[in-house]
């Protein structure tokens, strides 16, 4: 099947660049007038360009694209991008979003862990997967820049970057209101509106939406569903269902205004809120592995501590699974009796009798997030060939999450509490030279304050967590394009960064305990801990861009990207609070960007190698000699790496109506060489790396059917396919080759519909849409706690769906 894909991938590429250079073409001036493409303007590189005239591989979608595809976050937006993933993290990382583009990323929402991925939101940069599930609400654009942008973002960006740019404020009426409602009693309301406060001089934009879901995984009290069982029971009533899990209850505004004092000046500020208090994240049990120690209980103090697994004699687990599992993809592990449903658990999200003496509790029903910000854009045009430009922003959060394991016994429970604030300043000055060349060189300063507190209870440990991580980066950058003949460009880019960051480690014991209050005795020495990272380094980017003809465009570039070390923020030992070094990348990329017979048929193609070096990733066995390897979660620099893929991006349009869309993406990693932790961790040259899935394609249809004076009625069809992928860092047997089955999260193939009929005004539409079609039951992730209790939770995706919704446009 690889072998087939790839050689289509080949003869498509060699076909499209015969016809590319040989073939006569029309000025691009004249075919944008013969048929509808659209022409999505972009920023990657400081300034307004076609997306056709950028040496990077982007994929970029407009507002009227994102409707289309019914896309509402900024996971649905990953599908149809060549090697990129875009998924919703497990339950244990909270609300947010798992980020990797071409091999490159991050899944762990600690405030220690930089994003591998860079987020940004009109061009404010996002240091926290904490609330990156974002909602697409009233954006102009969305740009995926894939590789790294060190030279070009905000932020040092190893893996890529994702760029989403809001809706500006202007003289046009733009308003809109749209109604929807569907499966899971899903409601939303969305609209926004421009408003003229002084002609030619100050605008003003309102946006809001309000968005209510039930979730789709239903928690059951497991005494109430098993007659008989002396599991404490939770229910306050006659039924046995105690809630769901992945609800959304949401309300969200923004208020963007456009100042033009005079002609050469225009001042852009942004306000923006939301107030999250959805359900927890979905999260099912899938496996336990571990037979019960009878002299282990959740009633008191186990002396000397033991993991607990028996509660009033019920079993957590046992030699061939457990009776809480309902379904597992991994084999024959589901011992319920009452249900087989891979959408139900029986976490109750309370610990009735904790192991420390302290009083019953329970965890919040919710993964809440508060946010809000304010950004101000200044652009200055100083002569006709100079521009400044400022970008200040402030921005923070708080949020409430809780993560349980799926069983009554919850042997592991945690109520978490995160906080952030953030201020960010990036100041550009560009040149431009006639047609020889463009200049822009600018400054970067961006400090945050986070901290986690959390409520943690471990099978051997219960204790509570406050840290706090302040961090800063600074950076001075230039990037310029000299075109010294006609239609070659040479590019070059240097950046140097400065980062520092600190943890201050907090750890205190649970007010009511048997031991009063006192921190336990393995975590006393890291009360008041303090470690941290600091550290400089220069990046930088080459690149040759031609311009074979009109419709032809070739690109070489090298880039380089790292991502800032740290410091270990969650040990159990002192001894494990060890710091890493950064991860580096070293990339090569030859692109191809074309526009075929008439603009009608855009294929878009890149390669590339990356030389990834001091991987980082995070370890259930800590290589600490004298210390136990268990409980451990250690992130460590594994070792290097290559990184090959290939991605193609097609778009056809062969007859007036009709658009044709598909991509195709293939990515191989292989380490190079292992450290010697990672060898201790059981880390080999073997496993082929996180979050790496061989093949993705996607494909879409959408036809235009023209009703003449009766409006418009669009179909539209898309086909996404991503390949199994492991999320361990150890996924390969040394010995045998097979792979670690418990971190492998299988493939699968997605089928969405749509169809939209617009009245011949484009006042009114109205839209029926449904997702997963074909009832596919797939996991986003897999949280794997085999070093902890010896089991796994998975986060499975939403079933088929549907919704219909009506929009007015005034």
């Amino acid at each position: 099947m690889n072998y087939r894909k790839g050689k289509v991938l080949v003869y498509t590429s060699s076909a499209a660049l015969a016809m590319a250079l040989f073939g006569g073409a029309a000025h691009a001036e004249e075919q944008a007038t013969k048929n509808n493409a659209p022409e999505i303007v972009v920023t990657a590189q400081f300034r307004s360009q076609k997306l056709q005239d950028v040496p990077i591989a982007i994929t970029a979608v407009n507002s009227a694209m994102l409707e289309q595809r019914g896309a509402t976050n900024i996971a649905d937006i990953g599908s149809s991008a060549p090697n990129v993933t875009l998924r919703p993290a497990a339950a244990s990382f909270g609300p947010s979003v798992v980020a990797y583009i071409r091999g490159v990323g991050q899944r762990d929402t600690n405030f220690a862990l930089e994003p591998g991925v860079g987020l940004y939101i009109d061009d404010v940069y996002l240091p926290t997967m904490h609330g990156s599930l974002l909602n697409l609400v009233d954006l102009d654009r969305v740009e995926i820049l894939r590789g790294p942008q060190g030279t070009l973002a905000g932020q040092n960006s190893i893996g890529g970057a994702i760029k989403l740019y809001s809706k500006k404020p202007d003289g046009n009426p733009d308003a809109y209101l749209s109604a929807t409602y569907g499966a899971y009693n899903r409601v939303e309301i969305r609209g926004g509106s421009n408003f003229t406060i002084a002609p030619d001089k100050l605008y003003m934009r309102l946006t809001g939406v309000g968005v209510h879901k039930d979730g789709y995984v239903t928690r059951y009290d497991y005494a109430c569903t098993h007659p008989g069982s002396t599991v404490p029971s939770s229910v306050t009533g006659s039924s046995c269902k105690l809630g769901t899990e992945g609800g959304k209850d949401y309300v969200a505004g923004r208020a963007a205004f456009r100042w033009t004092p005079a002609s050469f000046l225009t001042a852009d500020i942004a306000v923006d809120i939301t107030r999250d208090n959805s359900e927890p994240t979905p999260s099912t049990l899938l496996y336990v592995g571990r037979n019960a120690n009878p002299g282990s209980t959740l009633t008191g103090i186990a002396s000397p501590p033991a993991a607990a697994y028996v509660l009033n004699g019920n079993v957590y687990g046992n030699a061939t699974g457990s009776p809480f599992v309902s379904y597992s993809p991994f084999g024959a592990y589901a011992q319920d009796t009452f249900s087989s449903s891979p959408y139900i658990n029986y976490e109750n999200y309370t610990d009735t009798a904790p192991r420390d003496g302290s009083a019953p509790w329970q965890a919040p029903l919710k993964a809440a997030l508060n946010t809000w910000g304010i950004s101000g854009t200044l652009s200055a045009t100083l002569t006709p060939n100079l521009k400044l430009t400022s970008i200040t922003a402030y921005r923070q959060f708080d949020g409430t999450y809780s993560t349980g394991d799926g069983s009554p016994l919850n042997p592991s429970l945690q109520a978490n509490n995160i906080y952030n604030k953030q201020f960010s300043e990036e100041l550009r000055l560009s040149a431009k030279f006639g047609d020889l060349a463009n200049l822009t060189v600018g400054g970067f300063y961006f400090y945050k304050r986070s901290r986690y507190q959390a409520r943690i209870e471990l099978t051997t440990l219960n204790f509570i967590e406050d840290d706090s991580i302040p961090a800063t980066s600074k950076a001075i950058f230039a990037n310029a394009d000299i075109s010294p003949i006609r239609n070659l460009t040479v590019i070059g880019g240097i950046r140097y960064t400065d980062q520092s960051k600190t943890f201050y480690y907090g750890r205190f014991g649970v007010p009511g305990s048997s031991t009063g209050g006192a921190v336990p005795p393995s975590l006393a020495a890291l009360n008041g801990l303090v470690g941290g990272f600091s550290g400089s380094r220069f990046d930088y980017r080459a690149a040759l861009q031609y311009r074979f003809n009109d419709d032809v465009m070739g690109y070489a570039q090298f880039s380089t990207g790292f991502r800032g070390g740290g410091i270990n923020p969650r040990p159990f030992f002192p001894a494990q609070a060890l710091p890493h070094s950064p991860e580096k990348l070293n990339a090569y990329e030859v692109g191809l960007k074309t526009d075929l017979f008439d603009r009608r048929l855009r294929m878009n193609f890149s390669g590339f190698i990356n030389k990834y070096t001091d991987i980082l990733v995070t370890v259930a066995s800590c290589p600490l000699p004298g210390v136990p390897a268990a409980p451990c979660s250690l992130p460590i620099n594994a070792g290097n790496a290559t990184i090959k893929g290939l991605e193609a991006e097609m778009r056809l349009q062969p007859v007036p109506g009709l658009t044709i869309e598909a991509s195709l993406a293939y990515l191989d990693f292989k380490y190079d060489s292992v450290s010697a932790a990672a060898v201790t961790s059981g880390i080999g040259t073997e496993d082929k790396g996180q979050y790496i899935s061989p093949w993705q394609w996607s494909f879409a249809v959408q036809y235009d059917w023209s009703l003449g004076s009766m409006g418009t009625i669009t179909p539209r069809v898309d086909v996404n396919h991503i390949d199994s992928f492991n999320r361990n860092a150890n996924n390969v047997d040394a010995a045998t080759g097979g792979k670690d089955i418990f971190g492998q999260v299988p493939g699968y193939t997605l089928v969405n519909a749509r169809i939209a009929y617009q009245t011949a005004g484009k006042e009114w539409e109205l839209a029926v849409e449904g997702r997963n079609l074909t009832d596919k039951l797939y996991y986003t992730d897999i949280f794997d706690n085999r070093g902890s209790t010896n089991s796994i939770q998975g986060t499975p995706a939403e079933p088929r769906t549907w919704a219909v919704t009506v929009k007015r446009r005034f």
